[in-house]
């Protein structure tokens, strides 16, 4: 079985076909975090994604010297993505919640993917966008909240 079969039952990844997993199987590798780690502080380089296969992890923005909670992922979803897009430093942390397994894809390693699978590269940036169209549209929604209890 491959680092990247999980994802044939993960709800986000479910316009991936076996051929497509067999693609991201060649480019993925898998690391394992006991709960407290953190996988990568806030302004790290940013250079792969990770898809959380078991636990969970907490993504964390400090403001103002205090660190804040800003989503806890779970089984199937993903993080860290906008490291493929731009290759810029991590805008927040991310930190085991429980002991965690994730798939991971650099940045280096989803350009061969385009270069020798690009259906399936295009299926994997249509997934990213999805999400991050949502977490966007949640932040917006996150703004107005904050705007009405400051009037």
């Amino acid at each position: 079985m491959g680092v990247a079969d999980f994802l044939l039952g993960s709800k986000g990844f479910k316009d991936l076909n076996q051929s497509d997993i067999d693609a991201l199987n060649s480019c993925c590798t898998e690391e394992s975090f006991k709960s407290g780690d953190t996988i990568f502080p806030e302004e790290a380089p940013g250079d792969k994604m990770f898809v959380i296969k078991t636990g969970s992890v907490k993504i964390l923005k400090k403001v103002k010297g205090k660190e804040n909670t800003l989503a806890v992922l779970n089984q199937g979803e993903f993080f860290g993505e906008m490291a493929l897009l731009d290759g810029l430093p991590r805008s927040a942390a991310a930190k085991a919640n429980a002991d965690t397994t994730v798939l991971t894809i650099t940045r280096d390693n989803y350009n061969s993917l385009r270069q020798k699978y690009p259906q399936t590269a295009l299926k994997i940036i249509d997934i990213l966008i999805k999400v991050l169209s949502n977490r966007l549209r949640q932040a917006n929604k996150n703004l107005e909240v904050i705007q009405f209890w400051l009037e």
